[in-house]
């Protein structure tokens, strides 16, 4: 059985939703401020607003201070509406995508198709093929679900120009759509693609293998809590450093401004063209800009999201691991 399989199809979708949903409310904090970091200094120009030169933590307090605590969850509605969207897809097609690369790719490590988890048999995934399921089921929902993603990322770099451009999710979409059309609705959509495939390979893969390991070589309890916690700190802090290059890319191609008429962004042409500019402007390091606050971030986001999902599963769907 996979480690986020379910007796039904449906089941890991909506386990999907409540993990991705209870987790991004926990954690939207760090990626407004994660975001931020990663355009205040875009081409090496100076910070827009005092105290994003100083690292996330005094990037924080500038936003706590200049702005108010509470705007510590601008971009909740579309971060929200996102993992609802994006999270329950990339969560809810992992585990399905897993078990038909299996049966296409090798044989001998599938379960017995698309039924219940009685059906499939015990032999190990190899884990070339749960970074494969992984990696399609994050870029297929993030690529689907990119206008969320804009509206998130333009909402939370808002603080940083003294002004509201949107002043919630709908209002965002809307005005996206009629100012700069389906362009600016799915501007970034390479980068968030992959981004998210690179994110939810290593992330889905990681857990798994390593609650596989946990289970198998350590003894411990596929049911346990700290079995779960400890795979997927795992998975966390292993898929925001694979994924930040990916991350700045994205967060910049989608905040740049765009030109009226045509949609076509102003600083960039592409995502190897911002990467290319990134690095000759201000160095390879650029790519890891909002690192810190990416892995504060990225850990907790998956305790909490595989916690959940993990005690969804326990008591209401009947799986044994």
């Amino acid at each position: 059985m996979g480690a986020l399989s379910t007796d039904a199809r449906w089941q890991g979708f909506a386990c999907g939703l409540a993990g991705a949903c209870s987790a991004e409310l926990v954690t939207t904090p760090l990626d407004l401020v994660k975001t931020r970091l990663q355009v205040a200094t875009e081409l090496g120009r100076p910070p827009a607003r005092a105290g994003y030169g100083g690292g996330w933590v005094a990037a924080l307090r500038a936003i706590v201070r200049d702005e108010g605590a509470a705007e510590l969850y601008r971009g909740l509605q579309p971060a929200l509406l996102r993992q609802a969207t994006y999270g329950s897809l990339r969560l809810g097609c992992y585990e399905p995508i897993k078990d038909a690369l299996a049966a296409l790719l090798f044989p001998a490590a599938a379960g017995g198709g698309a039924g219940g988890a009685a059906t499939r048999a015990p032999a190990p995934m190899p884990f070339a093929l749960k970074l494969l399921a992984g990696m399609l089921s994050g870029g297929a929902s993030a690529g689907l679900c990119c206008p969320t993603d804009v509206a998130k990322v333009r909402m939370q770099a808002d603080g940083m120009l003294g002004r509201r451009r949107y002043e919630n999710v709908a209002h965002a979409l809307g005005s996206i759509a009629r100012a700069e059309g389906l362009r600016g609705l799915y501007g970034g959509v390479v980068p968030t693609v992959q981004r998210a495939a690179v994110v939810t390979a290593v992330e889905l893969s990681a857990y798994d293998e390593a609650k596989s390991l946990l289970v198998s070589v350590a003894g411990c309890d596929a049911r346990a809590a700290s079995t779960h916690l400890l795979a997927a700190v795992a998975a966390g802090s292993l898929s925001a450093l694979a994924a930040s290059p990916a991350d700045v890319v994205r967060s910049r191609v989608m905040n740049q401004p765009r030109d009226a008429a045509t949609g076509r962004g102003l600083l960039y042409s592409g995502s190897f063209d911002c990467l290319a500019q990134s690095v000759r402007a201000e160095g390879v390091l650029a790519l890891y800009k909002g690192l810190w606050p990416a892995l504060a971030r990225q850990g907790p986001h998956c305790c909490v999201s595989f916690l959940v999902i993990e005690q969804l599963r326990n008591r209401f769907f009947a799986v044994e691991g």
